[in-house]
């Protein structure tokens, strides 16, 4: 129920973003063809301004995550995929809090570390939206 009430207003709400997003680029390609050296630092803010929206709802379920709701394996099979997924060359990963919705943090980490990896301690730990992992250093590498 949750959902259908949330999920119009979520809408309205990134249509009014992207309206926004539109007047100012039109009123920005203006200034910034005069002061061009303004142009840098605006795309900047934009960014910055942008990723503090969150582009999917912690509230929002998909279909398969609400017909798998209580499944342990369901989450534990999506975890072990992106962790597979991610190149040899690559010594970190983010998990999306809706990957491990269910089976919590805790869990998403006990899951991670037989696959090798762990807590990155680079970045501020913030389970309620995502964790942030690093490669486990080789045991006995050192």
């Amino acid at each position: 129920m949750g959902t259908l009430i949330h999920f119009p207003v979520h809408v309205v709400m990134w249509l009014a973003v992207f309206a926004l997003v539109i007047a100012l680029s039109l009123v920005g390609e203006f200034v910034f063809a005069v002061l061009f050296f303004l142009e840098k630092p605006a795309l900047d803010l934009l960014e910055r301004t942008l990723d503090r929206i969150p582009f999917r709802p912690k509230w929002w379920a998909t279909w398969s995550e609400v017909r798998h709701e209580g499944d342990p394996g369901f989450a534990r099979a999506r975890i072990e995929k992106v962790l597979n997924g991610q190149k040899p060359e690559s010594g970190s990963a983010r998990l999306r809090a809706y990957r491990y919705r269910g089976i919590g943090p805790l869990g998403a980490l006990e899951i991670a570390a037989p696959l090798g990896w762990q807590l990155s301690d680079g970045r501020t730990v913030r389970p309620r939206t995502e964790l942030n992992l690093r490669r486990a250093p080789a045991r006995g590498a050192g």
